[in-house]
């Protein structure tokens, strides 16, 4: 099972830092504190945030569920 992990090779990020792309922990090593190797959080600025949306006025969604009676 870890040579198949293994061989699955490795995620190089844009940053350049690299990360096996198959990792197998075990509930011992959870609980023992060690973690999934992966790009720090500041590293994922690849997608762009969507634009907010507007809020609808409470008027406007009634009018919508209820139609103009």
């Amino acid at each position: 099972m870890r040579a198949e992990a293994a061989s699955a090779g490795f995620y190089e990020s844009p940053w350049g830092s690299k990360h096996p792309k198959i990792q197998l922990l075990t509930v011992e090593e959870l609980l023992g504190g060690k973690q999934v190797d992966m790009p720090q959080s500041g590293d994922f600025r690849t997608f762009k945030k969507a634009p907010r949306a507007k809020k609808v006025s409470d008027t406007r969604v009634q009018t919508l569920a209820f139609g103009d009676d």
